[in-house]
């Protein structure tokens, strides 16, 4: 008969043990197993019962309290996974919750310069230098009416809320919104506190921070009243493309 490996008769001892192993197999492992005291050894092991120790003594001791442990170890485990979920969803719960324009500047904020860009419908490449690129109102700081365009966009701005949005939350270097369409302004608050805001059409709200970029959202409404009150008051540049 053919010579098989010991590794190969090892792997058909369970099936040979349980009598699922084919005729030929088990011939196979029988004229094997003759000549084999190792694997005669390995069936031995594979025939000896696993006991657990008597429910009595020391040994029986020692075996419940290493099951405590383990599942100690396991419900802490869960605990702590269940209580990480919890703190992250409590997190992004109160991140993105609702906030008023004054939550964000504060009270006292004061709008100190606007502009609007917005695409020019009627440009395209081929007549670049016949037409604007795009459309461009400014107000700036020194217009006399701007304290009162100030009053007016805060007005309308007090009247929404925003939604912190959690990609703030990444770093980024740069961050496009989409178009050129947008109310660029920049507004102080408090003694020393200053920040740029630029509103898309999209209803968000984006602001550059130390970490990246705050970006809220709101209601894209919010964006044709701003558009409405920076045309009112700003001059029309005509900036070619």
């Amino acid at each position: 008969m053919k010579e098989v490996s010991c590794e190969v008769i090892r792997d058909l001892l369970p099936l040979y043990e349980d009598g699922a192993a084919s005729g030929e197999s088990q011939a196979l492992v029988r004229e094997h197993l003759k000549d084999c005291p190792a694997c005669r050894e390995e069936l031995r092991k594979l025939r000896t019962p696993i006991s657990l120790p008597p429910e009595e003594g020391e040994l029986w001791e020692r075996f419940q309290a290493r099951r405590a442990r383990q599942r100690k170890k396991r419900r802490i485990g869960i605990a702590c996974a269940a209580s990480l979920l919890a703190v992250l969803v409590g997190f992004c719960l109160w991140y993105t919750r609702p906030r008023t324009w004054a939550d964000i500047t504060g009270e006292d904020a004061e709008v100190l310069f606007a502009s609007l860009t917005m695409a020019d419908p009627d440009w395209d490449a081929e007549t670049a230098a016949e037409k604007l690129g795009y459309k461009y109102w400014q107000v700036p700081q020194s217009d006399p009416r701007r304290e009162e365009m100030s009053g007016r966009l805060l007005e309308v701005l007090k009247r929404y809320t925003f939604r912190a949005s959690l990609d703030s939350l990444i770093p980024r270097d740069r961050i496009s919104m989409g178009r050129w369409d947008d109310v660029t302004t920049a507004v102080s608050w408090g003694e020393d506190s200053s920040r740029f805001f630029y509103f898309g059409e999209d209803g968000r709200m984006i602001s550059p921070g130390g970490w990246g970029y705050d970006i809220y959202h709101c209601d894209p409404a919010l964006f044709g009243e701003l558009v409405e009150i920076v045309q009112t008051y700003g001059v029309l540049e005509e900036t070619r493309g």
